[in-house]
């Protein structure tokens, strides 16, 4: 597999990580199972503006959806599709930021709990997309010098940027 799609599913998984991790955490707050922890919410959300917002979206934007662009009109339509995606993913991360401080004022679970469900469907759907429809076209359509670019702006995610 091409280096650059192994560190983008690589960061899917982690991110995938988060959101079971929180959508566990609601569900069994939910169910009674335990007591909710906004500040363990809090901190997942931290980890989702940070990594997928900031970080892993605007590079996907800039290096790979910009060079498959180029490359073929086949991509407009997903990339378009995509590109909104990204732009709505980051209002549903505000609403879900909104009903935690909601949350932490009245204790209601409910509007968040919708709010993230909302938000983990979307993310993995767009996920999905991206790793069944994109990634493929990506690997057929790009050059070897694409690659490197891509690559090089990958492996830079450290995390030190967020």
């Amino acid at each position: 597999m091409n280096k650059a799609i192994a560190i983008i599913k690589d960061e899917h998984i982690s991110i995938s990580s988060v959101l079971k991790g929180l959508v566990s955490h609601v569900s069994d707050a939910r169910s009674g199972n335990r007591e909710v922890d906004p500040h363990l919410i809090g901190a997942q959300l931290d980890y989702i503006e940070a990594y997928p917002e900031r970080l892993h979206h605007p590079k996907e934007d800039r290096y790979l959806f910009r060079k498959l662009r180029e490359r073929t009109a086949e991509s407009h339509a997903i990339l378009d599709q995509l590109e909104a995606e990204h732009v709505r993913s980051r209002a549903l991360v505000g609403e879900m930021r909104a009903h935690l401080k909601a949350l932490r004022e009245t204790g209601n679970l409910e509007a968040f709990a919708r709010s993230m469900e909302d938000y983990a469907t979307f993310h993995y759907q767009h996920m999905r997309t991206e790793e069944r429809l994109l990634l493929p076209m990506a690997e057929r359509c790009l050059t070897d010098e694409d690659w490197e670019e891509i690559t090089a702006a990958f492996e830079s995610n450290t995390g030190q940027e967020w």
